[in-house]
């Protein structure tokens, strides 16, 4: 069953020098051999020919044999060209010895050249160009040596591929086309190297994007065994000589290694056929036969891999005799086959490209780095021919391969340790594949944290079945588009979303086969076998074979299963004739038969059915020279494996030398404690620390470690099996142990060592990190979790860690490889080890360890404030970061504050973290009482009939739906494309991506009132239930559909209780089953198909509980279903939140005195408010509480994000979105983790004041104070530092303040609240001292009369009066008197307005509106003239109006409007943005440029003609696309600094703008402007425009200074961010005005 394949030797001549492999690449590899001219040189391969003019008389009439002496071309040659453009190219590649025609020509006969001959006749391939490459691959002759390697070859292969030209000198241009290799031996290495070279040579990047398909005929992929197959490729080639490339196939090569490893990550973006000889090739003289190459070195095995035998020896699978011959067929069929899938030329589509493009996304979304292959091969190179057939004549396995039934089948597999088990597994997996079956398998690695995931594991086979099954890829792709977050999900996670609601749900009739090696392994086996019982309701047969050791745990788990799902067990024990074979084939020992047979009976009657002890006796026997030699093994081994580990110990116990003791133990110790498999490389880097660097660690790993350690066929170290993982770390009186301790704190400090390292920040910004550094970055904390906490030496190292920017480099380092979950986990890690510190010490924490701590929480921050941006910027970790960080934060207090020159942050709430990342006021006039999420949206509901939408990424309003009457419910799909609103009279379906009403429909007659409404998951139906204890549905997908009852619940009163109405009611997420709940009647389940009752859930009391124990039930008030589980979570009116499995009746009930809850989807977190405003999160693993805070207002409701990650609430009048620290953390915990993360955490209440939001801010023009005012009524003046602060009002009445405006002298500030008070302050600096302000002056004014609230207040330039603008009109008010001057209405289409003086004219008022520019004069408020721009192309225009004109009432609640109007310091330019809705009711933004000097003023002597019109009462704003009397002319922005804008701030001096990019940054850019101060125009030519009307980019470039915290950005935070004039930052933020100065800004 084994393959010899453990041994480690001393290096010969044959092996790669070890100091070969670690030089750098040699340059590419180019012959200088010239081909020699012959008569009969094949001229066909030098000239074009037609596909359409081939006929028999196009081939030679003689069929030649190409002569002696004559040399086949070398490099890339065109063989055959198409008329016209070509589909495909078609690239032969020879092996060893070979030749680029003879390789391919039978007999060494041209007339048979078959790529030549037969392939341009037939149909599609000859609308393909063939070429050969031919390289210098001969070994024939003795005296010549050549030192090229596989690497030269595929590095001259790249070079002709890109620069190679035909016979005219033209360009061949591969790369342009689809390219398919057809290989030959060891050419398929060759195109394999070359491929991996290509991936990461951008000059190469096209061609190697191209190569779509590679056929294999023939080639020795694999190291395994090769020490043999060498030979006999040798012997079949009568080699006579050795060279570099021959030696780099040898048994345990590097080169193989590394190109397997490297290899199989792409493989999965190409079509991989693979052909592999059956019959012996004759070799020598003699003609005696071998088999040159097994089928398992010529099979990659890698999933979607086509392989097929041919009936023909090594030479002859690449040689036909004609287009009849069925190896020909056969390949050129396969070839055809390939090519089908390219389109034709001059098309643009290709179904090829579309799969891989799909299987990349499916691959992101689920997450999987590795596949599966690697173990495969592994454990396949190890079978022995003969070997593990036992299993296919099994009963129990023929039926569970071979059943008719389409139910579901599950074999279990058992054995005992050691027994080839997962050898076994690589054998049926083959077996399955070699019949056409779909097999998709998983290996669990116990020494391999990834691997032994359930999580993972679902998602390998979830990403194989897509591969293989076109529908299932299709629903996965569904859940792409869904927005559907599996990045961090736990494995019940993935199995709902992908297998349950997906896979399962597929019918396909083929079953699907499953083989699960190791369960025994994996870090939760219960669980999976929990998930597999679902497999039951597949709508596809599915098969599984499970094979394992067999447990305890696993009994009790599969008897469970059994009751759900057809199961049959096999108990597996080595078979006799399987070792027997093994022992004959791989047994090599000299003597005669008697001899032979006597070893053969001695290890097979001590094997005792253990192959692993089989193969290592083998082994020792096989290194013996003398008889005397195999009898002293003999006695020497011992029976049994726990003697052979004793054996194997004492071996690295007796070590002579002190060196080679320490590094036998440096090794087992990082092989035994690795989180993963370490590669030979990245474990002689960390050894090179520890001790001097290993001569030739690959032979140290064998003479050393005795036969613990082996390489896999990767190159990967590992333990020889699980079991002696166990042994070294198990009984400590062994000869030789690890201690898991002490291995751990050394592989700690050796990670450590990493991470510090001095030059780590310069390699990573050079794109040059050490090849440990991933797993120093991503493993440190998985052994400070093994390490004891009471070593000194892990104290000190971490504390110099976390005091240096060593820390910072580590987040960078995470950031770059897209890591960051990395720092939630080791938050977590890192508060466990300060807690097991407190329970082992009696005293106070050291400063450590409140080092510690402190990083643990700064930790999981940085990841949920700034984690966006520093993925996007990893260095910004450094300098960015730290400043925005509270003051009491560690991080800022080791590098936050030495960043105060460059940035500082004051003025903004707390000094501590807070769990609040944005704040949704919903403005006056609506109370919401309800919230939902799903996909990227959140709704919320106002019961008056508004449903409120927000961007769930940006919390930024999207759009108000207007039901229309009263709602009573709603509900998102799970998209969040569909919106369901239950009103009092009618149903209505929206669809969220255009607003429209898409299904209005009665509601039933008698009008119940709705408690759930689900949308199943197809979108295809409404469930809802009804007070009337009915369900009914509704399908969307009719023109008029109808309410249709599905279930009429007929629950009855039993004594003591009274069924009336359910007071609240809920459909599992599925649908199938309905939960109610009563005010004096247990809550009850039932099945909605029937219905059929489950059952009643009945509290049990004890003394605690207040309710009299003859009342058995409570009132219920809240009903939700567990995600997955199956169980009910309830709230009860007196606030007991409990959780009940309707068929096992389980009860567990918890006191929280909440009024509302809500589960996580990742069923981790349960969260409940109550009307103190107290949030808490709990455990739902077992009700333990995590964290609580709490804030200001009742809680009406709360609802966690569809990631889990963040939690909203709802009270009234706004909403609040958290993300505390604990909740990340439990969304992070692994699923055999969750419980260490509950424990982990310090039970903290944080309780967060009254908030009073900042409703209006503003600065004056020159100067360093600011204004700010509350929803409360709270007006102050403030100093930029917060240290001069000035109270100018604080309303009794709580009215919000609205407005506020400096005039332009600094003097004036005006402000207004809600209720249209005028106030006016005039400022005064004060005697007190410098700095200091009193109020010398006041004035209040009550607006009357106006139509509609103060929109916006403005001070004339010589601050004697101000003007009011109310959307219908326009007033000026003088500041001496408080009297109004002047009131006049604005024309229709005039609401929407901003207000700005003119540049340059004081007497002249611009009023900016979309797509229009009024022109009014202060004097007499009169309207002079009007100017139009367009804010939009006319395309966009015309289909806005056409979509308005079609949509309902509801669509376009986003009208246009202007969202700035910024004039440049010299006030010789504005800017203007505008928004408008696009077609699917995003917020659009344009912006315009316009010169000043363009604009004229209200005495302008051309004015008369331009008299605004008065419009009608009900006419709609004026059209930019209508003719208006004169239209302006922007200035065109460029079309990159347009992409980048999205809020514009300011302008600052030398005409920097200023504003805030989609990403949060705060950029500034110099405009390319020119001057027209001082009446004329003043050119700088330097600054000129490139164009007239145009704004040259390529002058100055986008300055990017610092990007805001992510819970800064709030839409109501972002419209009132502004900039001072010497370029400090002003952002409101928790009802305070947080002020960021920036030294670059400021220059």
């Amino acid at each position: 069953m084994f393959n010899n394949r453990f041994s480690f030797r001393r290096k010969n001549s044959k092996d790669v020098d070890a100091e070969a492999l670690e030089r750098p690449p040699p340059p590419p590899y180019r012959n200088t051999d010239q081909p020699t001219s012959s008569s009969h040189q094949l001229q066909d391969a030098q000239v074009q020919r037609s596909h359409t003019t081939i006929s028999a008389l196009d081939l030679p009439t003689v069929r030649s044999k190409s002569p002696a002496g004559t040399r086949d071309p070398l490099g890339l040659r065109v063989l055959y060209n198409p008329q016209g453009n070509r589909r495909v190219d078609i690239i032969f590649v020879h092996g060893l010895g070979g030749t680029s025609r003879l390789t391919w020509s039978k007999n060494k006969d041209l007339g048979l050249f078959w790529p030549l001959e037969f392939l341009p006749l037939e149909p599609d391939i000859c609308e393909g160009r063939i070429m050969t490459f031919g390289y210098n691959s001969s070994f024939l002759k003795a005296n010549t040596r050549n030192s090229a390697t596989v690497l030269d070859f595929a590095k001259d292969l790249l070079y002709e591929l890109k620069y190679a030209q035909d016979e005219d000198g033209e360009d061949l241009k591969t790369g342009s086309v689809p390219i398919v290799f057809l290989v030959h031996s060891m050419g398929g290495l060759i195109i394999k190297e070359a491929y991996m070279q290509g991936q990461y040579d951008p000059e190469y990047k096209e061609i190697v994007n191209a190569i779509s398909a590679i056929i294999f005929l023939s080639t020795p992929h694999r190291g395994t065994n090769l020490a043999d197959t060498l030979n006999r490729i040798l012997q079949a080639s009568v080699i006579s000589s050795s060279k570099q490339f021959i030696s780099e196939l040898t048994k345990n090569s590097f080169t193989l290694q590394r190109l397997n490893e490297q290899f199989r990550h792409v493989a999965p973006k190409l079509d991989i056929v693979s052909f592999y000889e059956t019959q012996m090739t004759p070799i020598g003289i003699s003609k005696n036969k071998i088999m040159v190459l097994e089928r398992d070195s010529s099979v990659l095995g890698y999933p979607g891999e086509i392989s097929k035998a041919m009936d023909a020896d090594h030479h002859g699978v690449c040689k036909y005799d004609s287009p009849e011959d069925p190896l020909y067929v056969s390949v050129r069929n396969v070839l055809k086959s390939l090519i089908s899938k390219f389109p034709p030329p001059g098309s643009t589509t290709s179904t090829s490209a579309s799969r891989r493009q799909e299987l990349r996304e499916i691959e992101s979304f689920l997450a999987v780095s590795d596949a599966p292959d690697a173990d495969y091969v592994f454990f396949r190179d190890q079978w022995v021919p003969h070997t593990c057939d036992w299993i296919l004549e099994d009963k129990a396995v023929v039926e569970w391969m071979h059943s008719r039934t389409g139910t579901a089948k599950i074999l279990w597999l058992y054995g005992p340790a050691a027994s080839g088990k997962s050898v076994l597994s690589s054998f049926v997996i083959d077996h399955l594949a070699q019949m056409g079956l779909p097999c998709h398998y998983f290996f669990v690695r116990f020494g391999d944290q990834r691997k032994r995931s359930v999580a993972m594991l679902l998602r390998s086979l979830a990403l194989q079945v897509a591969q293989s099954l076109p529908g299932f890829r299709q629903g996965i792709l569904r859940l792409v588009e869904k927005a559907t977050n599996l990045d961090n999900a736990d494995a019940q996670t993935i199995w709902n979303r992908v297998f349950k609601s997906v896979l399962l749900k597929s019918r396909h009739h083929v079953p699907l086969y499953w083989v699960l090696d190791g369960l025994d392994e994996s870090d939760d086996p219960r669980l999976l076998l929990k998930l597999l019982a679902d497999v039951e309701n597949s709508l596809m047969p599915v098969r599984i074979l499970i094979v394992s050791r067999r447990t305890q745990e696993l009994v009790l788990s599969f008897q469970r299963l059994s009751n759900a799902v057809q199961l049959d067990m096999v108990f597996f024990e080595s078979n006799p004739h399987d070792i027997r074979s093994f022992i004959q084939q791989e047994l090599d020992v000299s003597g005669d038969d008697d001899f032979q047979l006597y070893v053969k009976q001695q290890i097979l009657a001590r094997a005792r059915g253990n192959f692993l002890w089989v193969n290592l006796a083998v082994q020792k026997i096989n290194n013996c020279h003398t008889e005397a030699d195999v009898d002293d093994a003999l006695q020497e081994l011992p029976s049994g494996m726990q003697a052979l580990y004793d054996r194997m110990a004492s071996s690295v116990a007796t070590l002579q030398q002190r060196e080679d003791q320490k590094l036998a133990l440096s090794i087992l110790s990082w092989v035994t404690c690795a989180q993963r498999s370490l590669t030979l490389e990245e474990l002689l880097l960390v050894l090179e620390k520890e001790i001097s660097k290993p001569l030739d660690l690959q032979r140290s790993l064998g003479d050393l470690c005795g036969g613990f350690v082996i390489l896999d066929n990767d190159g990967n170290t590992a333990m020889i099996h699980q079991t002696a993982r166990e042994y070294l770390v198990g009984d400590m009186s062994r000869p030789f142990n690890i201690d898991p301790s002490s291995a751990h704190e050394r592989l700690l400090l050796r990670c450590m060592d990493c991470l510090t390292d001095f030059g780590l920040r310069s390699k990573l910004n050079r794109k040059q990190p050490p090849k440990i550094l991933h797993y120093a970055a991503s493993s440190w904390v998985h052994h400070l979790s093994g390490s004891s906490v009471d070593s000194a030496q892990i104290r000190a190292t971490l504390k110099t860690f976390f005091n240096t920017p060593s820390v910072l480099t580590w987040i960078q380092a995470l950031a770059q490889a897209n890591q960051l979950r990395s720092l939630v986990l080791a938050s977590t890690h890192l508060l466990a080890f300060v807690n097991r510190r407190r329970k082992t010490i009696s005293d106070k924490l050291a400063p450590e360890d409140e080092l510690l701590e402190m990083w643990s929480t700064d930790l999981v921050k940085i990841v949920g404030k700034f984690g966006s941006n520093l993925l996007r910027n990893p260095e910004s970790i450094y300098k960015l970061i730290p400043p925005f960080c509270p003051d009491n934060s560690i991080i800022y207090k080791r590098f936050g504050k030495k960043e105060s020159n460059n940035i500082k942050v004051s003025g903004h709430s707390g000094s501590d973290w807070d769990d609040s990342l944005a704040r949704l006021s919903f403005g006056v006039n609506i109370h919401a009482t309800w919230i939902q999420t799903a996909g990227g949206r959140i709704a919320v509901l106002s019961p008056t009939g508004i449903v409120l939408l927000y961007y769930a990424s940006t919390c930024e309003e999207n759009r108000r739906i207007k039901h229309g009457e009263r709602v009573l419910k709603i509900h998102l799909n799970l998209a969040g494309t569909l919106l369901v609103t239950y009103g009092y009279l009618t149903t209505k379906v929206w669809d969220l991506p255009t607003g429209r009403c898409v299904l209005s429909t009665p509601n039933p007659v008698d009008r119940p009132r709705p408690h759930t409404i689900i949308v199943t998951e197809d979108d295809d139906q409404i469930l809802v239930g009804f007070d009337d204890h009915k369900v009914r549905s509704l399908a969307l997908g009719e023109h008029s559909p109808a309410w249709t009852t599905i279930a009429h619940i007929d629950e009855q009163a039993f004594e003591g209780t009274i069924v009336n109405s359910p007071h609240c009611m809920a459909l599992s997420p599925d649908g199938a089953h309905i939960a109610l709940g009563y005010r004096g009647h247990p809550l009850c389940v039932w099945e909605v198909q029937g219905p059929e009752l489950v059952g009643h859930c009945m509290r049990v009391f004890d003394d605690t509980t207040q309710s009299h124990a003859s009342h058995a039930w409570g009132k219920v008030i809240h009903v939700t279903w567990h995600p997955y589980n199956g169980e009910v979570i309830g709230l009860y009116i007196e606030g007991v939140v409990f959780r009940w499995h309707p068929y096992h009746d389980e009860t567990q009930e918890i006191s929280t005195g909440a009024n509302s809850i809500s589960v996580s989807q990742d069923a981790k977190c349960l969260a409940t408010g109550d009307p103190n405003g107290i949030i808490k999160l709990y455990s739902l693993a077992d009700f333990s509480l995590v964290y609580q805070f709490a804030s200001q207002d009742p809680v009406f409701d709360l609802c966690f994000a569809p990631d889990s990650r963040r939690l909203y609430d709802v009270r009234g009048s706004y909403a609040n979105v958290w993300e505390p620290a604990a909740l990340l953390r439990l969304s992070e915990a692994t699923d055999n983790s969750a419980r260490s993360t509950t424990e982990a955490e310090i039970l903290v209440h944080h309780t967060f004041g009254k908030i009073d939001p900042v409703m209006a801010l503003s600065t004056p023009l020159n100067g360093n104070t600011f204004c700010s005012g509350t929803e409360s009524g709270v007006v102050k003046v403030c100093g930029p530092s917060h240290d001069r602060n000035l109270e100018l009002r604080k309303s009794q009445s709580f009215n919000s303040i609205e407005h506020i405006a400096w005039s332009d002298d600094g003097k004036y500030v005006a402000f207004t609240d809600l209720s249209s008070r005028l106030f006016v302050r005039l400022l005064r600096p004060s005697n007190e001292g410098a700095g200091q302000w009193k109020i010398e002056a006041k004035l209040d004014v009550t607006v009357s009369g106006g139509q509609g609230p103060i929109a916006q207040i403005l001070f004339h330039p010589k601050s004697d009066r101000l003007l009011l603008y109310m959307g219908s009109s326009v007033r000026t008010i003088s500041l001496a008197s408080g009297e109004t001057i002047e009131i006049k209405d604005v024309p229709a289409g005039g609401n929407n307005l901003r207000w700005l003086n003119h540049p340059s004219h004081k007497d002249s008022l611009i009023a900016v509106g979309p797509g229009i520019m009024l022109i009014w004069a202060w004097t007499g408020l009169i309207h002079a003239a009007q100017m139009s721009f367009p804010i939009a192309s006319a395309d966009q225009i015309d289909r806005l109006s056409r979509s308005r004109m079609s949509s309902s009432t509801n669509l376009w609640e986003i009208r246009e409007c202007i969202d700035r109007v910024l004039v440049t310091v010299e006030k010789t330019h504005l800017l203007v943005q505008t928004s408008f809705p696009s077609i699917q009711g995003q917020k659009l933004k344009e912006i315009a440029v316009f010169d000043a000097s363009k604009i004229p003023t209200a005495n302008s002597p051309t004015n008369s003609t331009h008299i605004l019109q008065k419009a009608g009462p009900t006419s709609p704003p004026t059209s930019p696309t209508l003719t208006n009397p004169t239209e302006l002319t922007p200035l065109l922005l460029p079309a990159p600094l347009l992409a980048e804008v999205d809020h514009p701030l300011t302008f600052l001096s030398r005409d920097r703008l200023v504003f805030l990019d989609h990403n949060s940054w705060l950029c500034s850019w110099r405009l390319p402007l020119y001057s027209t101060s001082g009446g004329g125009t003043s050119p700088s030519t330097s600054r000129r425009p490139s164009a007239p009307g145009s704004l040259d980019a390529s002058t100055t470039e986008i300055v990017r200074h610092f990007f805001l915290p992510g819970d800064w950005i709030s839409p109501d935070a972002v419209a009132l961010c502004t900039v001072m004039a010497d370029g400090t930052v002003l952002c409101p933020r928790n009802g305070d005005v947080a002020v960021v100065k920036c030294a670059s800004l400021r220059v």
